[in-house]
Parts: structure tokens; C-alpha cells; sequence
């Protein structure tokens, strides 16, 4: 696949994730505007060096989704608490660094990995 658009990246992330109530942008964040953690972010990294042919040599995905965790009702209350209560935006809460959906269209026109 050669020249890939914007619009290419933003149909294949609705596809494999889901749509996101703000609209898509090059902006828009994996883990924080669509909620991707974990393995589940990993498995989509993999499915679109699939699709856009991108060498992911390099790419950490704990460093962008975080590890696989299971549920601590403990971490969720106090999450929800600072999240809805405090009004705390959810990318300060989150602590991970933007993996953009502009960036992944730049990687596929390069055909590799790179850090943002």
C-alpha cells in the first residue's frame, strides 16, 4: 500500500476498535480517546503492521497501553472518584504518553516504526 491517507488510518481504527463520540482526528489518542490497554492494544499494533505493511521493530507497547492488569475494584472506585468527581481529564490520569492516529499514518507511509 503506498500513499496512505489520513482517512485510510482513521477507517481501519473505527473498523478494529469503534467509533468515538468526540469524531476521529489525527489527534485522536489509542489509549486515551478510544481506551486501549493492554494486549488489546498490542493485538491492534499487530493487525495494523498487518494492514500498512509497518515494521514494528522497536515499538513498546507497555510504554503506550500500559501492561495487561487484572480488575482491582480498589484502583477502579478511585480512578471513577477522581475521573468523574474531581473532573480530572482522563490523559492525566492515564499517565501514558499519545500514540496519535497522525502518527500511525506517518509510520505507514514510512513503513516503520518510529516514536512520536
Amino acid at each position: 500500500m503506498s500513499d496512505v491517507r489520513f482517512e485510510d488510518i482513521r477507517k481501519f481504527t473505527e473498523l478494529k476498535l469503534w467509533p468515538i463520540k468526540q469524531g476521529v482526528s489525527e489527534y485522536s489518542c489509542l489509549a486515551h480517546d478510544f481506551n486501549v490497554a493492554g494486549l488489546d492494544g498490542l493485538e491492534f499494533m499487530e493487525e495494523y503492521a498487518d494492514t500498512f505493511d509497518v515494521d514494528l521493530t522497536g515499538f513498546d507497547w507497555v510504554k503506550f497501553f500500559g501492561p495487561e492488569a487484572s480488575a482491582n475494584p480498589f484502583s477502579l472506585m478511585t480512578y471513577i472518584f477522581k475521573r468523574f468527581v474531581k473532573g480530572i481529564p482522563a490523559r492525566e490520569l492515564v499517565g501514558l504518553p499519545e500514540l496519535t492516529l497522525g502518527h500511525l499514518t506517518i509510520c505507514a507511509n514510512s513503513k516503520k516504526w518510529s516514536n512520536p
